[in-house]
């Protein structure tokens, strides 16, 4: 037998969609604004109606049980359908809004990005907050779908089922190397490229294989010597050491800004790189990510 919804708190329901989204009771209820004695209270008010745990701890936070992992799909559709009514009763307001946006990118992005962003939110839209989502746990948690995350800027790889997304820029592969390196005043041969040390950058399997795969065309491998998953420690490792590696030429040139960088061409013929913004079809027609949409869109293009 169903649950009367007349004897039903709906938002119990909303405390419950945050947790499982978030599989934390700190973050949800940071997202909800509210205590986390709230959130806990509200799950337990909840065990008792639904019969079920719902999550368990776990060493890496709250794990949703077979009955709660059942009932996240339609809890958050269910959830969607409400907001929509809600948002045609009140037009969307970007001064006044509280809404709080979540964001998907690989770190290089965030330094370009976020300090324009949070300037423009705070002269737009005072009332509302970002949250940044890596992207390890986007694509684990399925966020785009489920609603962990509004927008992700990256690079088009495997299609994602019911997502949009527009072109953002393109740049270049450049290779990046200390200032006063032996090899930063001259022309890098494919030679010299090859023997150097270098550090190689892997967010996800599937990514950042372009270079090595040139090189495989040409009979060649490169001496890698480092490994890392993020941007950020590629050129502070690169400024204090031999090591080479390759960045898109915008980041190279913003990291040259700060660090003793010199930027030269990689010798070999290498796709461009193009970075899209990307959203699910849950969002679309929401006003709020729209006006999120056209702000990261705008910054880009250097408006």
């Amino acid at each position: 037998m169903g649950v009367n919804l007349s004897n039903l708190d709906l938002n119990l329901l909303v405390v419950l969609d945050a947790v499982l989204t978030e599989q934390s009771a700190t973050r949800a209820a940071a997202r909800l604004h509210v205590t986390q004695s709230a959130v806990s209270n509200a799950l337990a008010r909840l065990r008792a109606v639904l019969g079920d745990p719902l999550v368990v701890r776990t060493r890496r936070g709250l794990a949703p049980t077979p009955h709660a992992v059942e009932l996240q799909p339609r809890l958050r559709a269910a959830l969607e359908a409400l907001e929509g009514v809600t948002r045609d009763a009140a037009p969307f307001d970007l001064a006044t809004t509280t809404r709080e946006w979540g964001l998907a990118f690989a770190d290089v992005h965030g330094v370009i990005l976020l300090p324009k962003l949070v300037d423009r939110l705070r002269r737009e839209a005072p009332h509302a907050s970002l949250r940044v989502v890596t992207l390890d746990r986007m694509f684990a948690t399925s966020a785009l779908a489920e609603g962990g995350v509004d927008l992700y800027v990256g690079i088009p790889g495997v299609p994602m089922p019911g997502c949009h997304s527009q072109p953002l820029f393109e740049d270049e592969l450049v290779c990046i190397l200390r200032r006063d390196h032996s090899s930063a005043r001259k022309p890098l041969t494919l030679a010299r490229f090859v023997e150097l040390p270098h550090v190689q950058l892997k967010i996800v399997p599937t990514r950042g294989r372009e270079i090595d795969e040139a090189l495989a065309r040409e009979g060649l491998t490169r001496h890698t010597v480092l490994t890392v998953p993020s941007f950020a420690a590629v050129p502070a490792i690169v400024a204090t050491t031999d090591c080479v590696a390759a960045l898109s030429r915008r980041q190279a040139e913003y990291y040259a800004q700060t660090l003793p960088l010199r930027i030269l061409p990689i010798p070999l013929e290498l796709p461009r790189v193009k970075v899209s913004l990307h959203w699910h079809k849950r969002v679309a027609r929401d006003p709020a990510v729209q006006a999120l949409r056209g702000m990261v869109t705008e910054i880009f293009a250097g408006k």
